[in-house]
């Protein structure tokens, strides 16, 4: 049997590396290994409601707002409350913001330079030989980002950790002059953003044998459904299954029976699944191919051209880069609706501590995020699960990897190298939420 060990990964959140082991007249085999347990749900044990979610937005920077926006429903679902329309709306307007954020970093950091310079020294393929390339398209990345950051910090509270997400609403609402000062900032980045989604979209098709030398993905799709398009929290999951088009999408009610966790020998991410579903993809390919469609006009217009090219359903993990991008674009159109929402009502219900138990599940930027909770009679966290997107993927993941490294194995270790980067960073893993 030969070994090889590639790593450290680069160019994604955090640390990890890959495994790769073949033998003669065998399937190869390929692991992710992330290690570092960091034991936030032991931590959780013991802490009131309250400081539930500054606490899980330590997890992980990038995601920390979902966390945040997770614990507070699972809370809220337990007590049997809600928060009202107002803290709702607030709520969702920040999670687009961070979500608008991460994407364009993802795109900049992880997506583009593997677009631009596919068969390039992997040495120059990163941000900087961009801006040296061409230094309007890093300064439009840049641009798109601080969009993001800028709607953040007003309805977070933060850029990083936010302030104003607690169960049972949001600590303040946005200004009428505050919406509007941020609705014409949005307004100002149009044209960067079809021009950019049009990019992304013409550097997939010039990259169309990497493409699909990276693999495809069988199995299930998992994703909240909404039938007015693509959500990330209200609608409940539901799998779709290549093959069953006509039957649509199947809602899952009873999560917290069917979910399933399994530990991984090669590292501390653990594998999560539903029982009787097999191997699962959950982020941007789940949430288009699960829904259909976004929901918003230029988002939708974008969707319809990279259906044409690539089909649907959407198999080719590395495609999930365009689907950011219009992802971007849907949340930018979501985020005016919101700010056009005038301030109403209260943004908050009274909590009144009690026993209770609950799970949720909500799309985080790379797929879904689900935490489960336990209370006790004063309001302390008795029991705090949480299963993150990339535990969801980690098996279409490494299949993706044998699949590609199959197709490249006669090429050389460099090669192979690079090939396996790719698909790694297609799927955008977030290590510091899968060690959580």
């Amino acid at each position: 049997m030969a070994h090889l060990v590639i790593g450290p990964l680069t160019r994604i959140f955090g640390h990890a590396y890959l495994r790769v082991e073949a033998e003669e007249g065998m399937s190869p085999g390929v692991r992710f290994s992330a290690f570092g347990y960091r034991g936030f749900e032991m931590m959780a044990r013991g802490v009131h409601v309250d400081n539930l979610p500054p606490l899980v937005s330590r997890i992980c920077g990038p995601d920390s707002l979902f966390h945040q926006a997770a614990a507070c429903l699972a809370v809220e679902k337990a007590l049997g409350m809600e928060a009202p329309p107002a803290a709702r709306s607030l709520r969702e307007l920040a999670l687009w913001a961070q979500l608008f954020e991460r994407h364009a970093v993802s795109l900049s950091v992880h997506g583009l330079p593997d677009l631009l310079f596919p068969s390039s020294d992997p040495g120059l393929r990163n941000l900087v030989s961009i801006y040296r390339v061409d230094e309007e398209v890093v300064r439009r990345l840049l641009s798109l980002k601080s969009l993001g950051t800028a709607v953040l910090r007003e309805t977070g509270g933060s850029t990083v950790h936010g302030v104003n997400f607690r169960p049972g609403g949001v600590v303040r609402d946005l200004s009428a002059e505050s919406r509007e000062r941020l609705a014409d900032r949005l307004r100002s980045g149009e044209s960067l953003l079809l021009e950019t989604a049009r990019l992304v979209k013409l550097l997939l098709r010039r990259s169309e044998e990497t493409v699909r030398r990276a693999g495809s993905i069988e199995g299930s799709f998992l994703a909240e459904h909404d039938p007015g398009g693509m959500g990330i929290t209200g609608g409940g999951p539901a799998l779709f299954t290549p093959g069953t088009e006509a039957e649509g999408p199947r809602p899952v009610e009873d999560l917290g029976e069917r979910l399933r966790e399994e530990p991984s020998s090669s590292g501390h991410v653990i594998y999560a699944g539903l029982e009787g579903t097999g191997a699962l993809t959950v982020g941007p390919l789940a949430r288009v191919n699960v829904n259909g469609r976004y929901g918003t006009p230029r988002a939708d217009e974008e969707l319809s051209e990279l259906k044409e090219t690539w089909g649907f359903p959407i198999r080719y993990p590395m495609v999930a880069h365009a689907l950011r991008m219009l992802e971007m674009l849907h949340a930018w159109e979501r985020m005016l609706e919101l700010l056009r929402e005038p301030s109403r009502g209260t943004l908050g219900e009274t909590l009144n501590p009690g026993a209770g138990k609950a799970m949720v599940y909500i799309e985080a930027p790379e797929g879904g995020l689900v935490y489960g909770v336990e209370l006790g009679e004063k309001g302390l966290v008795e029991k705090l699960s949480i299963v993150s997107p990339l535990q969801f993927n980690l098996r279409n993941l490494e299949k993706s990897l044998a699949e590609a490294f199959a197709s490249v194995e006669k090429e050389g270790q460099e090669r192979v190298s690079d090939v396996l980067h790719m698909v790694v960073r297609a799927y955008s893993p977030c290590v510091p939420c899968g060690v959580h």
